[in-house]
């Protein structure tokens, strides 16, 4: 501990000066004062060490303290929680007593390293620290890189010493963990689990499959059949549809050991609507499973392709984006054309999408005003080429005027108030990190009948500027994304998470609502016609008053029937002007649904289908892949075990230097005067002073 001002030291003594002024003329000078003259003399040394110790106060004086601090290693303990560990034959251990095996290893670490476990699968899940450590294999997916992430972005300045993976290296989500590794500073220790050895099994390992056809058309289907150890024996395979109609069936030789087979047929579709169809294949005596034996798959059928053009003032890079993102189901046909080549009629599309359109140079009037007469769906997506006057006068719901042209970097924040439809939780996580795109500055102005999805944020601050809005005007819908740079979107998404699903959900959404054609009725329901078993189920809700004005006033319940006959009720919540429900833990199947409301003296109702999907990526490979997780530890200088000697990482650890206790020193640097350990001293010292003079009879 040092005691420092921004004084010179010679300051201290003009404060001992002053102090002993003072007492001076208080006990010498002061002739109505008797004392003896060593009782003076003593008072007058209070006095004066008082005074100047407040003098010092003028100093600004400050403490610096240097504090030691230290950190323990950090032990990463990651652990695959999928399905995949109980399918084998050894599965009863990992049910049974692996848990046990986990939480003894955890507390061998004792009290020198911090500890932080995690399950991996769907999601990394971090747990309590100070709980025991409960696995149940329920996970029906595995995403061996997220945890890397996750390491990276919370502990990037932490003394992380090690990461232990206890895994089977089997992942079938998200990239390449392997490619992962060179972002740590720290050795992975991995746990072999699981069987490496070929098991005997017949499995159905994929089935490939478009997920939308159209009615009456045949579509193809290829089923890939795997067999192990079954040289010599014979099987069938048989398709059947939802009425366990046998659509096709063919017999198979297996005649290796490791034997491989593609089976190609079509299946022609019926009425529009959502179709489950399933794959057997027979149940060989000593297959080590026979969950891989059976699979679905689900198509839907739709009338025809819905036909989006996409016009554009001049070649740019969100045109591709937004092309590409839409190709990516089989809803949408896209075209694209510039301004100059469009001779269409605009009544062939559902959807036409202009692109920084209308411009100075192409007014687009005519076509505007038949898109208008005809109510056709429209996105604006705007630049610096938008003519904002002719852009104004469209009645889109919102308008932009500028005293000059200048713009603004926009990032994207979502509106949670939105209700038009339903955006995943998963894409709503990444949007507000998506970069700025490029926008007017000026001053927007919305009707009353839009409805924001994302507003922007400028300069880390929250506006109530539209980046997206939508609109309903004469029957038509109308979009507008107030700038333009969606194509960093799309590149921003896959640097980061390795797809573009987020964009292509963003895109496919927006497009959807706008394609889809007014509902008139008072009483709407919006939901997808399918759900993964591992999702939840997500409804939307509006209701209308006669002047169709949205109302959440009554209840809105939910009915749901199961294939078996069971039913589950629920009540929609009220979320604004709008009715939201969110459930899960849905076993596959298809469930029908009615919901109703009332209103004033009316009952309102509708109806309709979906179907929940079973994820089976957890059995259609039950090969332990350690060769993985040992070059994962090979190239962080770690090590690899299996199972039965995972102990041994313990004292693996404690041998490794490079994993310490780290110390730090901080300086902190306080104000005496904040001190009040030093107002006790001065107040003890005019206590002992005043106690004095009172005893020896002064005032």
């Amino acid at each position: 501990m040092t005691l420092i001002t921004e004084y010179s030291g010679w300051f201290f003594i003009f404060c001992l000066l002053l102090g002993a002024i003072y007492a001076f003329a208080l006990y010498y000078k002061n002739k109505n004062i008797e004392f003896s003259p060593k009782t003076q003399l003593f008072l007058a040394i209070l006095r004066g060490t008082v005074i100047s110790l407040i003098a010092f106060l003028l100093l600004a004086p400050m403490l610096k303290l240097t504090m030691k601090h230290k950190e323990k290693p950090l032990i990463v303990f990651a652990m695959d929680n999928s399905a995949s560990l109980v399918c084998g034959k050894d599965s009863a251990f990992y049910r049974n007593d692996f848990s046990k095996e986990v939480n003894r290893l955890i507390e061998s670490f004792g009290s020198d390293y911090e500890i932080k476990p995690y399950l991996i699968g769907e999601k990394v899940v971090s747990l309590n620290p100070k709980d025991q450590v409960v696995l149940n294999f329920e996970d029906k997916n595995t995403n061996l890189s997220e945890i890397f992430d996750n390491i990276s972005d919370y502990y990037a300045n932490q003394n992380v010493g090690a990461v232990i993976l206890l895994s089977d290296g089997i992942f079938n989500a998200g990239s390449n963990p392997y490619y992962k590794t060179p972002q740590l500073k720290c050795p992975i220790y991995t746990v072999g689990l699981g069987n490496t050895q070929l098991q005997t099994d017949l499995l159905i390992s994929s089935v490939n499959h478009n997920r939308q056809v159209y009615k009456g058309n045949y579509f193809p289907v290829e089923v890939n059949v795997l067999a192990t150890k079954l040289a010599g024996k014979s099987a069938r395979l048989t398709v059947v549809d939802d009425k366990n109609n046998e659509l096709f069936k063919k017999d198979i030789s297996i005649s290796g050991m490791n034997y491989f087979e593609t089976v190609k047929f079509s299946i022609q579709a019926g009425e529009k609507g959502v179709y489950r169809y399933q794959v057997h294949l027979t149940e060989l005596d000593g297959e080590i499973t026979y969950k891989n034996n059976h699979f679905s798959f689900f198509i839907e059928v739709g009338e025809s392709k819905e036909k989006i053009a996409i016009i554009y003032h001049a070649p740019h890079p969100d045109v591709s984006a937004m092309k590409q993102a839409l190709e990516m189901t089989d809803n949408y046909e896209v075209e694209t054309f510039s301004a100059e080549e469009f001779k269409a009629d605009p009544e062939a599309y559902t959807l036409i999408v202009l692109h920084q359109l209308p411009s100075v140079r192409y007014s687009m009037a005519t076509i505007l005003s038949k898109i208008q007469q005809k109510g056709i769906s429209t996105l604006f997506v705007l630049g610096n080429q938008t003519n904002l006057t002719a852009f104004n006068g469209l009645n889109t719901g919102l308008s932009i005027s500028q005293n000059k042209q200048l713009f603004n970097d926009a990032f994207p924040s979502l509106n949670n108030n939105f209700t038009l439809f339903t955006f995943p939780e998963e894409a709503r996580q990444i949007v507000p990190f998506y970069p700025p795109l490029h926008t007017f500055f000026g001053d927007y102005k919305l009707s009353g009948s839009a409805n924001v999805f994302m507003y922007q944020k400028i300069n880390n601050v929250d506006t109530d500027y539209p980046l997206i809005v939508f609109n309903q005007t004469a029957g038509a819908k109308i979009g507008v994304v107030a700038g333009d740079g969606l194509w960093q979107w799309r590149m921003y998404n896959f640097l980061q998470m390795e797809n573009h699903d987020a964009f292509n959900e963003l895109m496919n959404k927006i497009a959807l609502y706008l394609s889809v054609k007014a509902d008139k009725s008072f009483f709407r329901i919006y939901s997808k016609p399918w759900f993964d078993e591992n999702e939840a189920l997500e409804f939307s809700a509006e209701l209308y008053d006669e002047s169709y004005e949205l109302i959440s006033d009554p209840e809105v319940k939910m009915v749901m029937t199961d294939e078996k006959g069971n039913q589950y009720s629920s009540l929609f919540s009220k979320k604004n002007n709008a009715y939201y429900l969110k459930m899960t833990d849905f076993p596959p199947g298809t469930y029908k649904w009615v919901a109703s409301t009332a209103y004033g003296n009316k009952q309102y109702s509708k109806s309709g289908s979906f179907m929940v999907r079973p994820v089976e990526a957890e059995t259609q490979n039950l090969v332990a892949d350690h060769a993985l997780l040992k070059s994962m530890s090979q190239n962080s200088a770690g090590l690899f075990y299996e199972v039965a000697d995972m102990q041994n990482v313990v004292q693996d650890i404690r041998n490794n230097d490079n994993i310490k206790t780290i110390a730090s020193y901080s300086k902190n640097y306080n104000l005496l005067l904040n001190s009040w350990l030093y107002f006790v001293v001065l107040i003890l010292l005019m206590g002992v002073e005043w106690f004095l003079r009172k005893w020896a009879g002064g005032y």
